[in-house]
């Protein structure tokens, strides 16, 4: 079987004719999302009353720009008005709130005290209310509190304080407001009543009502992380009744909940953006079952894009982090690395993360560098060392693991030849550490006269998972399907992980611990500089697993930690091709023929290349295959039978 080649091992990309990134013309985020391009201009025509959009997210995107680039692309108009209180001249202690025309709010507020200045004098003030209502387009709310206003003071009435209006919300413009809501209270969201104590008196007006972002966005657009409603269940369904009433109650201290003070709920006019990953989107639904009846409209935002299909619109993109955070040009290669990059986030050859996150962070790192050179463009050689910089600082997890394979006390080969014992892959998940890395680990297979059972003692000791327990069970019924169809297998086995003391789970193992218990059935001993990985099904076909690249790597420096041969490698899904994307040093020393990576599809091709004996079939007795069968048979005391018949047969 031929290894694969270095070019194989990368993904490979063809630039456009440019000489840097500044010749790429930038494309934000949202040029790239057609999904949720497609639901704004749908809310945009939506005939609705403060609708509901849902965006499928995941961390490290800019909502936000995100909102604000496709508002502007599709809001054609908004609703935008001033939102003021004043205070109620029947009951002082319920404030009524006032709706003004947008941008007016503080022509209003002067014209008001034109007004109250002259009904005080009792000199004629009509030309002043007929110049408001003019204003505000004869809106009947504010002609009857203008009259009762102009009643009141003629009358000689007080006031609870100097300033009549309180303007709480005045758009200087016409632009549509976006707000996005962080780390948020109840009293941020929906506003706050507060109060004053004066000689032991607890009192309120119109003057203490602080407005929240929902009266912010009003006539807008609104942001809300799911996670924050999570985390605060209750403003959830506070906020599902605002959007359904379409007014907003306004939240008070607890303390003060007895105190009688009861502005008036002011209306209530915005789009609501939810925002979050599908873990908390799935969270919120099992809380409010009736999220899909409110948020009928949903956009998937996509993590990556394809790189076959429109590499130029990614570079775009890679072009409008570079301008949006002011970073240094770059060049022709170091675009190809952090194409690369991005390819490897997405552990897919063929496809480019979009999580700028993560982009920008590597950008940022090269940025400082390429500056600290004193450099006008950032080279590849500038990401390259920013990539090493960083796993460096990173890295101590990793040399830590690889320090009990130096110092003897992890048991791992990389050479010579042992019977049901093989060298698998794993990759280690530290809640807190960014990177995922590779660590072999050996599994050893023992084979005993029983009752054909597989004993995972991994299982048994309640150290592994579902999933686990499920590729023991395939196995099984491998081996039943292949060498027990007709007679029962009298050998029982045991399969363990070797210096493995915590919970495992997954089937990405279940190819290599399926040809430790091959090597042990037929005592045909397993080359030790090969380790492997792979799932498998029923009938011995490999299927693709994750982690590969950190698998690959993490052997790879086990084998240089030992001294590499020039025979060690590793064995892959072949279906698991497009997901390589390997470091440069692993890359030269495939390339130099130090190390190698074989790509297998069934089983069969797997245990010829691990153990160098044709696994062939089970009818001929020179196969690995058919050694195990004659074991087999040969225990069950069938030989016997099935020599006696062949020679009565060759009589006749």
């Amino acid at each position: 079987m031929q290894p694969l080649s270095p070019a194989e091992l990368n993904p490979a990309f063809s630039l456009p004719d440019l000489a840097s990134l500044n010749d790429v013309t930038p494309l934000p985020f949202s040029a790239l999302q057609a999904r949720a391009d497609s639901a704004f201009a749908t809310l945009a025509g939506l005939n609705a009353a403060n609708p509901v959009l849902l965006l499928n997210g995941f961390p490290g995107v800019d909502y936000e720009e995100l909102v604000q680039d496709l508002v502007q692309k599709h809001a054609n108009h908004a609703d935008l008005f001033d939102l003021c209180y004043a205070e109620n001249l029947h009951h002082p202690q319920k404030p009524i709130w006032l709706r003004l025309k947008a941008g007016t709010g503080i022509e209003f507020c002067e014209l008001v005290g034109q007004l109250l200045e002259l009904s005080s004098r009792h000199l004629e003030a009509e030309h002043i209310v007929q110049r408001i209502l003019k204003k505000q387009g004869n809106d009947e709310k504010i002609a009857d509190y203008l009259s009762l206003l102009s009643q009141h003071v003629a009358a000689g009435g007080g006031f609870s304080h100097p300033i009549l209006i309180n303007l709480m919300v005045h758009r200087h413009d016409s632009t549509i407001p976006i707000v996005y809501a962080r780390q948020f209270s109840a009293e941020q969201l929906f506003g706050a009543i507060h109060f004053q104590t004066e000689q032991g008196s607890v009192f309120s007006h119109h003057h203490l009502l602080e407005p929240g972002l929902i009266h912010q966005a009003n006539g807008g657009y609104l942001i809300v992380p799911i996670e924050e409603l999570l985390d605060q269940p209750n403003l959830w369904f506070r906020l599902k009744n605002a959007l359904v009433t379409r007014r907003v109650e306004w939240s008070r201290p607890a303390e003060m909940a007895a105190f009688y003070f009861q502005p008036e709920p002011p209306p209530l006019d915005i789009h609501l953006i939810l925002v979050g990953d599908r873990m908390s989107v799935a969270e919120l639904y099992i809380l409010d079952r009736e999220l899909d009846t409110l948020a009928f409209l949903r956009a998937d935002i996509i993590p990556e894009w394809d790189a076959q299909a429109d590499l130029p619109t990614y570079l775009g993109f890679l072009a409008h982090l570079r301008r949006k955070h002011e970073l240094l040009d770059m060049d022709r290669g170091a675009m190809l690395r952090l194409c690369r990059y991005g390819s490897r986030l997405t552990e897919h050859q063929h496809r480019l993360s979009l999580v700028e996150a993560q982009l920008l962070a590597l950008m940022q790192l090269a940025d400082v560098i390429a500056k600290r050179e004193q450099g006008e463009l950032i080279t590849e050689a500038q990401v390259v060392l920013a990539q090493q910089e960083q796993d460096y600082r990173l890295s101590f997890l990793v040399e830590h693991s690889d320090l009990g394979v130096r110092d003897g006390q992890i048991l791992l080969q990389t050479r010579g030849r042992e019977v049901g014992q093989i060298n698998g892959l794993s990759v280690i998940q530290i809640v807190g550490h960014p990177y995922d890395f590779g660590e072999p680990v050996r599994l050893t297979a023992t084979v005993h006269l029983g009752d054909g059972d597989i004993a995972d003692i991994e299982r048994k000791a309640e150290l592994a998972g579902h999933i686990h327990a499920k590729a023991m069970m395939i196995i099984h019924g491998y081996l039943a399907n292949l060498f027990g169809a007709e007679h029962p297998s009298p050998l029982s086995a045991n399969l363990v992980f070797e210096q493995s003391y915590h919970e495992i789970d997954g089937d990405s193992a279940s190819l290599a611990g399926l040809c430790a218990l091959l090597s042990a059935l037929a005592r045909e001993p397993i080359y030790q500089h090969f380790a492997i990985t792979g799932a498998v099904d029923q009938f011995g076909k490999v299927q693709p697993v994750g982690g590969v690249n950190e698998k690959i790597e993490g052997f790879f420096r086990l084998c240089r930690l030992q001294g590499l041969t020039g025979e060690q490698g590793v064995l892959i899904p072949a279906s698991n091709r497009l997901q390589l994307n390997l470091s440069d040093e692993v890359c030269a020393a495939v390339a130099e023929g130090r190390f190698h990576i074989y790509p297998v599809a069934h089983v069969e091709e797997a245990i010829e290349l691990l153990t160098g004996c044709p696994a062939g079939d089970v009818d001929r007795p020179e196969t690995l295959f058919g050694r195990i069968r004659e074991r087999l048979d040969d225990l069950n005391g069938h030989t016997m039978e099935s020599g006696f018949l062949r020679r009565l047969f060759r009589r006749n």
